[in-house]
């Protein structure tokens, strides 16, 4: 009972306590300073350290030996001087109280600015050095002493500018020296060294508790007086293996501005080639040619190297050579440009490279880039033997011809786009067994914005044995020189058991079916599926066993028994196929007259849970659907979408955490399905395009939002979620 009354009292007493703050302040701001200073003391007479709750004893204002004790500590080399007289009653034998409630500090605060507002400087002086003396590991007196002590510097200052010093000001710097001996000059000095003593006493070294706004404006105190312990370096205990990993974390433009921290910093980072060996332009600007070959000349352990905006960054024939030959130790090169038309032309490295001369690039990925062929083709013999990674993104010209005039035996992925506005696709003619040819060992291709061509007695390509990954770009066609319909020998290398990813964008279903379902036999390439039509006997064993497949994405219709046939077994059922992308209607898709391929049957694809039945992966993590609408096949105008039907096939994937959902013609109705998308216990994000503007998208926002639900709109034609391999 007693604990519990004791708790009680203080609670009680502390809720006094700021009601007479609150009043001290109202009174303060209207110059009330004798009621304010009334309702402090009564205040301060309220705190749980005066045990008895009379009246505290006050040191006398008269008395100099309270200022001159932190002087004389002041002077001292003891940095712990200061805190000792703190802590020891006063020459005069007063002991002042000791607290460390937070609400006793924050009145005797008040204190001090009530006397500074009165002009009454010197006691507010002596009471922000009482306030030291209450608790000395508070950051709280030494900020409102030091605080008090620039104010009245500052109006002596602008006094004498004036010509005309406050009477008060001269009455206060007079009483301070007299009682301690300080001129103006000794006092800033004091003050400086009183600042120094806080951060010493505040620290770790006498203080355990957390730190609080008192201990920013002490610092900030530290850096304007520009003290040696505020600009302490808090790597320097730090072991150079460790300082040099944290740094290992930090961007090229955060490592730059490191330079200029410290001589230290300036020397450790200068000398780290681990540092440097991953280097990052995100802003270029030209260097100026000196600039630039110092540099080179100081960065000789660069490995990688990415200029995301080369246009600024003045490319020419001799910086090129500059640069691939001025880094010795260059493996991966990275150049990108939003703004093509902005860059010099390159038609081949100045000087030419001589024949023994060779890169060892592994990597080289240009994005928007317009490289000529000479010197795409100069490149690529230069690294011919290294070269593991190429992405050429839209660098103009016929990039698959440089491709197919060198060997690169090591060439592990490669990435060609070659779609360009202005550009037609048959400008850019694909001939597949050249490109096997110059690409034995590749594991992963994307292409986009060829053409595939096809005419009788063309060979179909051999190789690619060790395939994981095959993309084909939107913007893919094939065409066919025969005088009748017929179904295209297989166009690609046939698929092995390897393959991890699969992923059709094209909409022409041709290019898809030439590619799942012509296989190999013996050096002629034939199709095993649908006899009735071609009139060949059906041959499933010959379709690869992809037990390795983790990713299958088609943007155009396939026959989903045909497509079981291929990833029922092993891939959907025993595999590890985690992301699944199918679609379900053939209206966009691009046909050809004399090209054959099979079409899908509407009535079987109203119900996914029925027409993939044998899709029965427990793994699978997305699942992504294209051209569906369930209430009618053919659009009308106002019809109300259904999208119930994809909702009860959800069920049916205990892993599922991300959808894809691209309704043809979603109509009314769509706003329902998103949200009962966003409800669903399992779904965390959506990828879809129907919504992305007004009243609907705001709703569904905040909904998801809500619902901790990533929504996204990404429109049909651009690449999301688990994804190609261009991770720059």
């Amino acid at each position: 009972m007693d604990e519990t009354a004791g708790a009680a009292d203080v609670s009680q007493s502390e809720q006094t306590m700021e009601s007479l703050l609150n009043q001290a302040r109202a009174s303060l701001s209207k110059k009330q300073i004798k009621l304010a200073l009334s309702d402090i003391l009564a205040a301060i007479d309220l705190c749980g350290c005066n045990k008895s709750n009379t009246k505290q004893a006050r040191h006398g204002k008269d008395k100099s030996c309270h200022l001159k004790q932190f002087v004389n500590a002041a002077r001292s080399k003891d940095p712990d001087a200061i805190y000792d007289v703190a802590k020891t009653p006063c020459s005069c034998g007063f002991a002042w109280p000791s607290c460390s409630s937070p609400k006793h500090l924050e009145v005797v605060d008040l204190l001090t600015e009530c006397l500074e507002t009165d002009g009454h400087y010197a006691s507010a002086l002596a009471t922000g050095l009482g306030l030291v003396r209450l608790r000395p590991t508070s950051a709280a007196g030494y900020c409102r002493a030091a605080k008090t002590i620039r104010l009245l510097l500052k109006l002596e200052k602008d006094g004498k500018k004036a010509k005309r010093v406050d009477a008060k000001v001269e009455r206060a710097l007079k009483a301070i020296g007299k009682d301690a001996g300080l001129t103006n000059a000794r006092l800033y000095a004091f003050m400086k060294r009183l600042v120094q003593a806080g951060l010493n006493n505040t620290s770790e070294k006498y203080r355990a508790d957390a730190h609080d706004e008192y201990d920013q404006i002490l610092l900030r105190m530290a850096h304007s007086l520009k003290l040696q312990d505020s600009l302490r370096d808090p790597a320097a205990k730090l072991p150079l293996e460790l300082l040099r990993e944290i740094f290992s974390y930090l961007g090229t433009a955060d490592v730059i501005r490191s330079l200029r921290v410290s001589k230290k910093w300036n020397r450790i980072i200068k000398h780290d080639t681990l540092l440097w060996g991953q280097v990052r332009l995100t802003q270029p600007r030209n260097p100026g040619h000196r600039v630039f070959a110092t540099w080179l000349r100081g960065h000789q352990g660069v490995r990688s190297l990415v200029i995301d905006e080369v246009s600024d960054f003045g490319l020419s024939a001799k910086r090129l050579y500059m640069l691939l030959f001025g880094l010795p130790s260059l493996q991966r090169l990275v150049i990108k440009t939003a703004a093509p038309h902005r860059c010099d032309s390159i038609q081949a490295l100045d000087p030419a490279p001589g024949p023994r001369q060779r890169l060892g690039l592994t990597q080289l990925s240009l994005d928007g880039y317009l490289a000529p062929n000479s010197l795409m083709i100069q490149l690529l013999e230069l690294s011919s033997q290294t070269l593991e990674i190429l992405d050429l993104i839209k660098t103009g010209g016929k990039p698959e011809r440089a491709i197919e005039a060198v060997r690169m035996p090591k060439l592990r992925r490669l990435q060609v786009n070659a779609e360009m506005t202005g550009r037609r696709i048959e400008d850019h003619l694909l001939r597949v067994p050249e490109m096997v040819a110059s690409t034995p060992s590749l594991e992963a291709f994307y292409l986009n914005g060829f053409l595939l061509s096809w005419s009788p007695g063309q060979p179909s390509p051999q190789g690619w044995p060790l395939l994981t990954h095959a993309a084909f770009g939107a913007a893919m066609d094939i065409s066919a020189d025969t005088p009748t319909t017929t179904l295209l020998p297989r166009l690609f290398p046939p698929m092995t058991d390897r393959m991890e990813k699969i992923e059709i964008l094209a909409l022409n279903p041709v290019i898809a079916h030439n590619y799942l379902f012509t296989v190999m036999d013996g050096a002629e390439a034939r199709h095993p599926l649908h006899s009735k039509e071609m009139g060949w006997e059906f041959d499933e064993d010959a379709l690869p066993k992809l037990t390795n497949l983790d990713l299958f994405r088609s943007r155009c219709a396939l026959d989903p028994d045909l497509l079981g046939r291929l990833l029922a077994v092993p891939a959907a059922s025993e595999g590890g196929l985690s992301v699944l992308e199918l679609a379900i209607e053939q209206q966009y898709a691009i046909r050809h007259p004399g090209l054959w391929c099979p079409a899908v049957p509407h009535e079987s694809i109203g119900v996914p849970e029925e027409a993939f039945a044998w899709v029965e992966s427990k793994k699978i993590q997305h699942l992504g659907l294209y051209f569906f609408n369930y209430h009618r096949f053919s659009f009308q105008y106002g019809q109300r979408f259904d999208g119930q039907p994809f909702l009860n096939w959800l069920d049916n994937f205990p892993a599922l955490g991300s959808v894809a959902v691209y309704p043809d013609y979603p109509g009314e109705g769509m706003m329902g399905f998103i949200g009962k998308l966003i409800l669903h216990p399992r779904v965390r994000t959506i990828f879809q395009d129907s919504l992305r503007t007004g009243y609907e998208w705001d709703e569904a926002s905040l909904l998801a939002m809500r619902e901790k639900v990533d929504l996204f709109h990404c429109d049909f034609g651009l690449p999301y979620g688990p994804s190609l391999f261009k991770n720059w």
